[in-house]
């Protein structure tokens, strides 16, 4: 085992308890933020906003906390760290890999939600153009995934 490790399991744990509750909340405004973007609930979607960046911010001073935790104590990966985790505090290492778990789904839905919210935006845009009379041109999308229109697109042969 590290050095200086007296305590250290147990901080972990708070940190982990910690983040285990404000990332299921989390998950659950992301679930909440996709519906109102969903069904174009701009009012509900503006008071996700709020919570969402505080628990953010509580997420991220957690894990500065653990980082500094598992610094001190002479952890210099996270491998190490479950290995010896697994070994001398299981419940530490059981939640290490829950609250893994749930940061994956809050990529996933972050990303949902983002598509969601760029296909709003192109819609919304199209609408716009309809309605300012500005000639249809067909739309064609970069590498990138930006929409341009076929009069500034490049040429088939720097495709």
């Amino acid at each position: 085992m590290k050095q200086n490790t007296h305590g250290l399991w147990d901080n972990l744990q708070a940190t982990l308890t910690t983040d285990l509750a404000n990332t299921a909340e989390l998950v659950s405004l992301l679930e909440r933020e996709r519906k109102a973007l969903e069904t174009r609930d701009y009012a509900d979607f503006e008071q996700i906003i709020s919570p969402k960046k505080h628990l953010l911010e509580q997420i991220e001073q957690q894990a500065d906390i653990r980082q500094q935790l598992l610094h001190q104590a002479g952890f210099t990966d996270e491998s190490t760290t479950l290995i010896e985790a697994k070994e001398h505090a299981p419940a530490v290492a059981d939640d290490w890999h829950a609250l893994a778990k749930l940061w994956r789904s809050c990529q996933h839905l972050n990303e949902t939600n983002e598509l969601i919210a760029k296909r709003t935006h192109r819609v919304v845009g199209q609408i716009l153009d309809v309605i300012r009379g500005k000639n249809q041109q067909t739309r064609l999308y970069t590498s990138k995934g930006n929409a341009q229109t076929s009069a500034s697109s490049r040429s088939i042969t720097s495709a």
